[in-house]
């Protein structure tokens, strides 16, 4: 069977971009616009225990959540449910920990030679491979405000499959993203990029 190239502009590959993003963010991050997410976060002295799901792999491990003052305090295995019996993994025990931390704090890092040639008239190189690779010492990195960081990447992965095709980009995740989220990733990679 023969594959079928599509031509992806960059105007393509933002407004998809824009769209899954947009999409990914709607499920869970509209506080103002969901009732039932607004009344759990208020605040509130009292105590509870509910029962939920594990949001993380495909398993759908029961787990008894305990809120104090409207927010989670305990995320813990239900000895009850058919899936785990009692048994998690420590990523669906702390499953509640990246909802109070500020994922955006401050700006993002880029390696240093990656920007500088970056910032280069006409973008300089998009092939352009660091010259620091494998390291991770902070002399490496400067920090980039996060829009502008995006819009390297967005053009360098534009630049990557108009030349090499959408199989010479990967996606590296992990089991700490949701069910959702990896369905709109796997959406994007092989519907957009045709990866």
């Amino acid at each position: 069977m023969k594959r079928i190239k599509n031509k992806l502009s960059r105007r393509d590959f933002l407004k998809t971009s824009a769209f899954v993003t947009g999409s990914a963010t709607g499920a869970g991050l509209f506080v103002g616009h969901n009732p039932e997410l607004e009344a759990a976060t208020t605040a509130s002295t009292e105590r509870g225990t509910a029962l939920g799901q594990c949001p993380y792999c495909g398993v759908g491990c029961g787990t008894i959540i305990q809120t104090e003052n409207g927010k989670i305090v305990s995320m813990r295995p239900d000895k009850e449910h058919p899936t785990n019996y009692g048994l998690q993994c420590i990523k669906g025990l702390t499953a509640a920990e990246p909802m109070y931390v500020d994922r955006m704090e401050g700006d993002t890092y880029v390696r240093k030679d990656v920007w500088a040639e970056w910032e280069k008239p006409g973008h300089g190189d998009l092939g352009y491979i660091t010259n620091s690779k494998g390291s991770f010492d902070e002399e490496h990195f400067v920090r980039v405000p996060y829009h502008q960081a995006s819009e390297m990447v967005a053009h360098k992965i534009v630049h990557f499959a108009k030349t090499h095709g959408g199989n010479s980009i990967a996606l590296y995740g992990s089991g700490q993203l949701t069910v959702e989220g990896q369905y709109l990733e796997n959406l994007f990679m092989k519907g957009v990029l045709g990866s």
